[in-house]
């Protein structure tokens, strides 16, 4: 009988101890690297920071740089492209943020900066490799 006990906690254990740990690392995870932190973290900026000027109409006269899809944002603009899934100190669009009005390339122009928190969430997204959905969830939207 102690033969089996021991025989079965050898295999329920570790079985146990992965869920476990599966467990604990889904917990653990920030999930920016799902389409579901772009949509609630990271667009509402784009849309409430960035997309007014840097659009398919008026992009342009910005910098060539349109971002109301994720192709777009990742293929226009002088110095396309603005986000480098991975690495956000090498991403044009963080790095212009993070700058603030206060400097001359710093985005957004106007004096409402964006807050640390928002900036966190742009940084978090970019280093987890910047997805970005296709369809409605990733379509920016035109302030009205």
């Amino acid at each position: 009988m102690k033969n089996i006990v021991h025989r079965l906690a050898l295999v329920v254990v570790p079985s146990t101890l992965l869920s476990l740990v599966y467990v604990i690392a889904g917990c653990a995870s920030n999930n920016t690297s799902d389409a579901g932190h772009f949509v609630t973290k990271v667009k509402p900026v784009l849309e409430y920071y960035c997309i007014e000027c840097h659009n398919s109409k008026s992009g342009l006269n910005y910098g060539g740089l349109n971002i109301e899809t994720g192709k777009a944002a990742m293929t226009t603009g002088r110095h396309a492209p603005v986000i480098r899934a991975g690495s956000p100190d090498d991403s044009l669009l963080f790095v212009v943020l993070r700058l603030g009005h206060e400097e001359v390339l710093g985005m957004p122009p106007a004096p409402d900066k964006i807050s640390d928190e928002q900036l966190a969430a742009v940084r978090d997204w970019i280093r987890a490799g910047a997805p970005w959905p296709e369809g409605p969830e990733g379509h920016l939207k035109l302030p009205r």
